[in-house]
């Protein structure tokens, strides 16, 4: 891992982190300057969690399941629709 705070640059190599440890990054660096990051960290997890069989409309359930509101969800889906590949009209048809 490196990191360079003058230009808020931080970089880690998602593909040798585990689940866990993906889960917390992408929770630790959610609303802060490391976009790209925590992007690149959603993308490793959707695409281990594909690997193992869960297509979308899976993953989008889980990304929703305990959340109440349409506010949180339209949050979630702009959060998280480009890690899966799709549009945000596409993520909330799936919820």
């Amino acid at each position: 891992m490196s990191w360079k705070n003058e230009n808020n640059f931080l970089n880690i190599d998602v593909s040798s982190l585990s689940h866990e440890n993906l889960v917390e990054i992408i929770k630790q660096l959610k609303d802060g300057a490391y976009e790209k990051t925590r992007k690149k960290a959603q993308k490793e997890l959707v695409r281990r969690l594909k690997e193992k069989g869960f297509d979308n409309k899976i993953i989008v359930k889980i990304l929703t399941g305990n959340l109440y509101g349409t506010r949180k969800r339209l949050a979630i889906a702009k959060e998280w629709a480009e890690a899966l590949e799709i549009s945000e009209e596409e993520f909330i048809k799936l919820i």
